[in-house]
């Protein structure tokens, strides 16, 4: 079983499309504020769903999340956090943090486009081109048009 804890704006939205097209009905989509997506964690690690692989895109979680996400890792439990926010670069000193502001060509990144390479890349879902244009039109949107040839994989 999957939940992704994602933004509920449009990249963050992309997100659940993207996890929802790779996993299908084995995955929880739950759409959160800035300020709900602690509670949100909190909820998730109370409930000790070891079995769950957790997703958290768009989002960062704040510091005793951290830690007890991280804790969560180490005991065995799945956490990937997924962003493309410059105040969330700190959680890249974790094995379960990814966050990447642009690309190696310099072009800005967004959540949905992280999810979805991180996605092919790891063999959850096959690449496509039409989804591929999708997360690029996510990816444009949020970054406010910044271009770059679509994703190939």
């Amino acid at each position: 079983m999957y939940k992704l804890l994602s933004h509920n704006d449009l990249d963050g939205v992309g997100c659940g499309i993207i996890a929802k097209l790779a996993f299908g009905e084995d995955v929880e989509v739950r759409y959160n504020s800035v300020s709900f997506l602690n509670q949100e964690v909190e909820k998730f690690l109370d409930q000790k769903t070891e079995d769950t692989f957790l997703f958290i895109t768009d989002l960062s979680v704040n510091e005793e999340n951290t830690i007890r996400l991280d804790d969560y890792y180490k005991k065995g439990g799945k956490v990937q956090l997924i962003d493309h926010h410059k105040t969330a670069l700190h959680l890249n000193d974790f094995e379960w943090g990814f966050v990447s502001v642009q690309d190696d060509e310099g072009t800005l990144t967004s959540a949905t486009s992280l999810l979805y390479e991180y996605l092919v890349k790891n063999e959850y879902m096959s690449p496509s081109p039409a989804i591929a244009e999708f997360v690029e039109l996510v990816r444009q949107y949020d970054t406010w048009g910044a271009m770059r040839s679509p994703i190939t994989a």
